[in-house]
């Protein structure tokens, strides 16, 4: 067993070096749905310098980043952050002397940890949970109000609870913040508005996460507020530089609805069978399932079994410290289109198998 998260961090990037360097890299299936990518064109390459390129990409993100969101350019500004966590922790520091508190609504619990973690360190009061009424009973003018749109294991908001939720802070005159990481495009395989059009201040996405997206974050909203948030961004250096800017405008302007809506159908048309016969409970999810019944440990040593024996990368393995280690497959990765249902179920099959021995 992987004792610690840095060691198992290692650990995968062991073995994912070593398919490189002994297979190729057609070995390898990344399966987390946040398989990313950094799309360039040859004349981006000559506007990358520091200043430059942060004046061209800036200016194209918003606008692409506002058309993504859901965003108007005359109340609305998007902005580039090298992490989406570095947008939340900008948040909080910029807020962090207006609000009392961090109230935090997720169709289910735990939160990403960058939220309590940002929290923690200005000492803010912070409360979350799946329970509506306690959310609502908390909104007032000295709260931060974060709402997920989609949990770390792609459970969707309902629309009729964000809804709610934003028009009571509204009403009390409460910021706020959709946490729209992934959620920002799996919404839309619900018809669901984008944040921005249901009157939400802030909304920030990962543009890595079920598209082909470089890792960051793309914070917008009202353009009073994105000033000061990516005014303190910039002063501790959490910015995205040109060439991740440059990156999120391509691959924002390159998002294919479609692709998801395939991911959505082969998620909906999966045969679970073979891994409920051998005592697997599984969930099935917008873009893929879960494997629900596994401890930590065991959800571990399988995602470890299924990379080192079949090039399978999950979360649960490669994923950042905090990350769920509910074992996922996601089917939004353009390498799940290169192997078979049959290919990912005998080798859950197999290595659960292995790992119960």
């Amino acid at each position: 067993m992987v004792n610690s998260e840095i060691e198992r961090i290692k650990k995968v990037r062991e073995i994912i070096t070593s398919i490189i360097e002994k297979k190729g890299r057609d070995h390898l299936y990344d399966l987390t749905g946040i398989g990313g990518g950094f799309k360039l064109k040859k004349t981006d390459i000559d506007v990358l310098d520091t200043y430059i390129g942060s004046a061209i990409f800036s200016e194209k993100l918003n606008r692409a980043g506002l058309l993504h969101l859901g965003g108007n350019p005359t109340i609305h500004r998007a902005v580039g952050f090298n992490r989406t966590s570095s947008a939340i922790l900008s948040t909080i520091i910029a807020l962090s002397k207006d609000i009392d508190k961090v109230i935090h609504y997720l169709p289910k619990r735990p939160s990403h940890p960058s939220i309590p973690r940002s929290c923690k360190i200005f000492n803010i009061p912070y409360f979350e949970s799946d329970n509506i009424d306690e959310i609502l009973n908390r909104i007032d003018k000295n709260t931060l109000t974060v709402i997920t749109g989609a949990t770390m294991d792609h459970k969707v908001v309902d629309l009729k609870r964000l809804k709610k939720i934003i028009s009571q802070c509204n009403e009390k005159k409460s910021i706020s913040f959709v946490d729209d990481a992934s959620g920002a495009r799996l919404r839309l395989l619900y018809n669901q508005p984008p944040a921005l059009k249901l009157n939400a201040n802030l909304v920030v996405t990962s543009t890595d996460k079920l598209m082909e997206g470089p890792r960051a974050g793309l914070l917008a909203g009202d353009i009073d507020l994105i000033d000061i948030i990516y005014e303190e961004g910039l002063k501790y250096g959490l910015e995205a530089q040109a060439p991740v800017l440059a990156g999120m405008v391509n691959a924002l302007e390159s998002f294919d609805l479609q692709k998801l809506k395939e991911a959505f159908n082969r998620a909906n048309s999966i045969d679970l069978t073979p891994l409920i016969s051998i005592g697997i409970k599984v969930e099935r999810t917008p873009t893929g399932f879960l494997l629900t019944s596994l401890s930590e440990e065991e959800s571990i040593q399988l995602a470890l079994k299924l990379l080192e024996d079949y090039g399978i990368i999950t979360i649960t393995a490669a994923g950042m410290p905090g990350a769920s280690k509910t074992l996922r497959i996601d089917f939004c990765s353009k390498d799940a289109y290169r192997i078979s249902n049959e290919y990912i179920l005998n080798a859950i099959v197999n290595s659960y198998r292995e790992i119960r021995e």
